[in-house]
């Protein structure tokens, strides 16, 4: 088969291929990554859909690893910036360096690309640097490209940012503005893993053969073909959603917002502000990225419920009174879940 015929069948690729191809991208990672099944999943639900993750657990709990592997598995350029307090936008984008020829001695100005001109960034304790640093990475993760001394340069495609945060270090630490907070897809919170899959850990350390402690992982790693992965992401758009459940996805981010008459009256009064229209879109594409996993031509109520607290925890901010009485966004996005559920029913949202 030639090179022209493979890359016809791969745009065209089944759903059932896709299904298969993200099925075994899962089960390779679960291999290297023990105990976080569901971190895994929603990562894999993003990459599909295109999008940006950010992931906020504690240390150790192999965030960085995590992506590191995706990386490796997917055949991807791989760039990781490090972020500091100290570190300035050119330092990710890149900058104008001045060139002096030794013959003429004409001078032209030439851009020496950041790291950030890759596939995969990561962009490890990324709530460690400046705003004005953070703020490098907006019309990057919007537009994929980016701006310096007035020229646009356009980035690697895909261009997908996992960032990382240590959630209990406030010291030397900025909050991400919530301008930004709204480009990434996702929000996945990184738990402990269980007694089990942690003493799997530990042997796997004992034996020397712990994936995050490699520094060559070797040549045994079957790597997904960069035009496979691109007609997964093709092939997650077609995946069909009804207007009803389109409606439903309406519903779920308007009634986020406590201005809205939707809005429930047990979370009016503790939310700040809620959800702005990009959450429903990301709502959608995660969706249909997660039905694709799961082998279905069409998104159900269920793909949605489970897409709706890694899309929406972020995009909703609680009052100050809220957070001290120790209400959290999950909660939040639960009760919408409920109500939208309870006022429609089962039968409007295709549960038997």
């Amino acid at each position: 088969m030639t090179g022209s015929n493979k890359s016809e069948q791969a745009s065209n690729m089944s759903l059932e291929a896709a299904t298969k191809v993200s099925s075994e991208l899962r089960e390779s990672i679960m291999t290297m990554i023990y105990g976080q099944e569901e971190l895994i999943t929603e990562t894999l639900a993003c990459l599909i859909a295109g999008g940006h993750i950010l992931l906020t657990g504690a240390p150790g709990l192999a965030k960085t690893t995590l992506v590191r592997v995706f990386a490796r598995l997917l055949g991807l350029q791989f760039g990781r910036v490090q972020f500091t307090p100290d570190l300035l936008p050119s330092d990710i984008l890149g900058s104008e360096i001045l060139n002096i020829d030794p013959e003429t001695a004409r001078r032209s100005f030439e851009f020496s690309k950041g790291p950030i001109f890759t596939n995969l960034l990561l962009a490890d304790e990324i709530n460690r640097a400046s705003p004005r640093t953070q703020s490098a990475l907006l019309e990057a993760m919007q537009e994929r490209c980016v701006t310096v001394a007035g020229k646009r340069h356009v980035l690697p495609q895909p261009f997908l940012v996992f960032a990382t945060q240590n959630p209990f270090e406030s010291e030397g630490t900025f909050p991400l503005p919530e301008a930004q907070m709204d480009r990434f897809l996702m929000h996945s919170t990184v738990d402990y893993p269980s007694a089990e899959a942690e003493q799997k850990m530990l042997s796997t350390h004992a034996a020397g053969e712990l994936i995050g402690e490699k520094v060559e992982w070797g040549s045994n790693l079957n790597q997904l073909p960069s035009s496979d992965l691109t007609a997964v992401m093709r092939r997650a758009k077609q995946v069909r959603i009804d207007d009803a459940l389109v409606a439903v996805v309406t519903d779920i981010v308007r009634s986020s917002r406590p201005e809205d008459s939707s809005c429930p009256k047990e979370v009016k009064g503790a939310l700040w502000y809620g959800a702005g229209p990009r959450a429903g879109i990301s709502l959608i594409s995660a969706s249909k990225a997660y039905a694709l996993m799961q082998g279905s031509e069409d998104v159900r109520w269920h793909h949605i419920k489970r897409m709706a607290k890694p899309v929406l925890r972020h995009r909703v901010r609680l009052a100050a009174h809220a957070v001290r009485d120790g209400m959290s966004e999950d909660q939040v996005v639960d009760i919408l879940l409920e109500r939208v559920q309870s006022d429609r029913g089962n039968q409007a949202l295709g549960i038997s």
